[in-house]
């Protein structure tokens, strides 16, 4: 009995499980089949309010049991990114009309030879992304479901091999089996598919190749679980395809869900940037340093080549307007001369330089056609027309002449604006001076993530030497532009030709590189100096251009040499010019009515002070030329400069000590021409460092220095005119007390500061218990105080008479 009722309690247990399971599978085809209940609800909803219910809009193509649904692939560009440039194609050809496009289906669909009679194309439904569209047809009366199916892909097949590029546009036709999902959202195809189950049944990799085969190559199938699976096409195709045939198909009570993989190339870049940034961010940088290599260095080179050249602009410097220039001069000479108004007095440029000028300009001349190492050294004070010598009248016919300004390099503070100004002497465009201050901040970044930096940023230094190198690279290009590797002599003989050989030959052919203002030394920017030292020499010693450097003094003479070891230059002096040629040269410029004897002789009289400073002359030409007198100009000259001398010098209130020699000097050199070195070392103000000193006032235009075996010799003023001004000043009451009074008050100050010094290390002597092992130091430093001492009272006397005296 027992077990009667045990078998019963089983056989009970087994019927609920079993009807269990029966109301779950029943449930889960309620729930696959609700899918299309659910999207017939939405449209009866959408008809009800009288919204639109287009495709588009829902994402659903709707259609009777009279419709077939066909899906055409490659019947546009697919999409392999958003950015995919061969989309256009689709749009700016006749591809990209909804009636072409329709017309081209029904070509596909209804071929002659196997025709479908009735056949409509009731609707089209683009994939632009996928390549393909949707086109739903109406099934003519007399035929099946599966008899236009049938047709339509063959008809499909039949036409794309009539093709000639059918391996590439063939178009293949698949019907819908399931219910297709159209989106607009930004997700690109990808080989890769991802199939979800929503039903009990469970596909094994053969049914999923049965079911997937027909749309394209597998490459792999992966069961990712019970719920899930993973197909890897070999084409895009197959996947869209599949894709979009096979989407909420309903087999054996179960739903398949597909989508593409979301993880794509984009995806695989941003993982490695995130993870890999110490690798990952150089490498871009250098990709994109490259890229802008490819790109930008070819157009540089080519705007040097135009600034050296000018071949391409309209300016002055261009060959033919130069040439036209020219011709139009002589042709205007030659008519005044036909009419007798050519005034015989009026000569060339060169001619009217004075007689040594002319010999050093054709030195100069004779030098740049030597065939190698022409690497020239220009010296003269400020003013002695350096650059007027060299630019105006030895290089004026020369077409390839590049002129840089170091002072400008020098004194630009801003490293954006250094960039700028250095481009703009060179030609060298395009620039981006901001990229470096953005890689400056990813450098900061990457420290930040990785402790280390990028090595992005370039300082100003090495992007000037980039410059450099590529304008080398131009030079180069300029000098070989007529170079044939290969010449036929007149017999016949094809010769073969270096290009050294070439150079030479042709040293006319070779680029003149002007650096004018050069020097050794500067508060900022010092690089400058040795940066283009050093590519003057690569271009000398290659043989591709003349150098030419304007300086002032003889001190760049040592960096020269460590950068062209070895290396005899050509030195080029310029001086004043002398009394009989400086009046020359004024009178030649002046009017006639200067030529008579009275108005000559003022002239003459007023020229004494100026000397033969080329600037000052050109100057003093200017302002008799403008209406004043010689008297008035040479007046208003020494005026000019004595504001110059008082501002520059006198009232530095950055280096006080500096003002004081500076003033000590003036009225030494207002009673003589010259003062010797040796007066000046023993002076106070100069005996710590008068070397020093005496360079830093020459360098900024006090003073001209004149060595003897390269010791320090002779100091005289900067320009003549300077000894006018000099006198101007000491004789002048009333400024005189001002600028000695401040002289005085600095000699006091510097006393009190050396007495300072020593009476601290008095006072640390006195801590010392036996004195008489520093007698001498005590000794010493007393002597020292004592005369510092004497100097303070004797200063501090003469303030007094000044102040008496005002």
């Amino acid at each position: 009995m027992l077990a009667i009722k045990n078998n019963i309690s089983l056989t009970r247990i087994i019927v609920k499980n079993r009807s269990a399971r029966l109301l779950l599978s029943t449930q889960k085809r309620f729930n696959s089949d609700n899918v299309s209940t659910t999207q017939n609800d939405i449209q009866k909803k959408d008809e009800e309010v009288g919204e639109s219910n287009k495709t588009e809009n829902t994402g659903v193509i709707h259609k009777s049991k009279r419709e077939t649904l066909i899906y055409f692939d490659n019947i546009y560009q697919r999409a392999g990114s958003i950015f995919n440039l061969l989309q256009w194609y689709d749009f700016i050809s006749l591809r990209s009309t909804t009636k072409s496009t329709s017309q081209r289906i029904m070509k596909y669909a209804n071929n002659p030879a196997n025709p479908i009679h009735g056949l409509e194309l009731n609707s089209l439904v683009p994939m632009r992304k996928d390549g393909g569209c949707f086109a739903k047809f109406y099934i003519p009366p007399n035929y099946t479901l599966s008899e236009v199916n049938a047709k339509i892909q063959s008809n499909t097949e039949l036409a794309s091999k009539g093709n000639l590029l059918s391996f590439i546009t063939k178009v293949t036709a698949f019907p819908v089996k399931g219910t297709p999902w159209i989106e607009d959202l930004k997700r690109l195809p990808k080989k890769i598919i991802h199939v979800k189950f929503e039903g009990e049944h469970i596909f094994t990799e053969e049914e999923l190749y049965a079911l997937f085969r027909r749309y394209g190559q597998i490459v792999e199938i992966i069961a990712g679980g019970t719920q899930q699976a993973t197909i890897i096409f070999k084409s895009l195709k197959g996947a869209t395809c599949a894709k979009n045939c096979i989407n909420g198909l309903f087999v054996n009570g179960t739903t398949l869900h597909i989508q593409f993989d979301k993880k794509g190339s984009s995806t695989y870049v941003r993982d490695f940037f995130v993870n890999h940034t110490r690798i990952a961010v150089p490498l871009l940088f250098a990709f994109i340093s490259i890229l802008a290599v490819l790109i930008f260095d070819p157009i540089r080179e080519f705007m040097i080549e135009q600034k050296i050249t000018h071949k391409y602009s309209l300016s002055k410097d261009n060959y033919w307007i130069k040439y036209l220039a020219r011709w139009t001069n002589k042709t205007m000479s030659s008519f005044r001369n036909f009419l007798g108004s050519y005034n015989s007095k009026q000569q060339s440029d060169v001619t009217s330089l004075w007689e040594e000028r002319v010999e050093q300009a054709n030195d100069l001349k004779m030098w740049l056609e030597e065939n190698n190492n022409t690497f020239v050294i220009v010296r003269g004070p400020r003013g002695s027309g350096k650059h007027e010598l060299v630019m105006r009248y030895t290089l004026k016919d020369r077409n390839n002449v590049l002129y840089l300004d170091c002072e400008n390099l020098v004194k630009t503070r801003i490293d954006s604006k250094f960039l700028k100004n250095a481009a703009s002497q060179l030609g060298y465009y395009p620039i981006f001076p901001w990229i470096n201050s953005i890689a400056s901040i990813v450098d900061l970044g990457v420290q930040g993530l990785t402790g280390q930096k990028s090595g992005l940023s370039e300082s100003k230094e090495k992007q000037f030497n980039t410059m450099l190198g590529t304008s080398l690279m131009a030079i180069r290009r300029i000098a070989l532009q007529k170079y044939k590797p290969t010449i036929t002599l007149e017999d016949g003989t094809v010769v073969s030709i270096k290009e050294e050989d070439y150079l030479q030959q042709h040293p006319e052919e070779k680029p003149v590189i002007v650096i004018d203002r050069f020097s050794n030394k500067s508060e900022i920017n010092n690089f400058v100096y040795k940066e283009l030292a050093d590519w003057a020499a690569l271009l000398v010693q290659m043989n591709m251009a003349h150098v030419v450097f304007l300086t002032e003094t003889v001190s760049p003479n040592q960096l020269l040499s460590e950068s062209l070891p070895n290396q005899v230059f050509k030195n080029l002096v310029l001086s004043d010019a002398s009394k009989e040629n400086s009046e020359k040269y004024v009178l030649e410029r002046l009017d006639e009515k200067y030529q008579n004897e009275k108005l000559r002789k003022g002239v003459e009289t007023s020229l004494a002070p100026l000397g033969g400073r080329m600037l000052d002359l050109q100057g003093f030409v200017r302002r008799v030329k403008s209406g004043e007198s010689p008297e008035e100009a040479l007046n208003k000259m020494i005026i000019q400069s004595t504001e110059q001398i008082t501002q520059m010098f006198l009232n530095d209130k950055a280096n006080p000590l500096r003002a004081a020699q500076a003033w000590e000097l003036i009225e030494l050199l207002s009673e003589n021409y010259y003062v010797d070195f040796d007066k000046i070392v023993f002076k106070p103000l100069f005996k710590a460092a008068p070397e020093e000193a005496l360079l830093d006032l020459e360098k900024q235009g006090l003073i001209t220095v004149s060595r003897d075996r390269g010791i320090l010799d002779k100091i005289m003023p900067a320009k003549p005119l300077f000894k006018s001004s000099f006198q101007n000043l000491v004789k002048d009451a009333k400024v005189s007390t001002v600028l000695k009074t401040g002289y005085y008050l600095r000699v006091i100050a510097f006393e009190t500061g050396r007495i300072r010094k020593w009476e601290e290390e008095l006072r640390l002597l006195g801590k010392v218990s036996d004195q008489k092992m520093f007698k001498s130091r005590l000794e010493y430093l007393s002597n020292k105080i004592d005369l510092s001492d004497k100097v303070i009272d004797n200063s501090e006397n003469e303030i007094k008479k000044l102040s008496q005296s005002v």
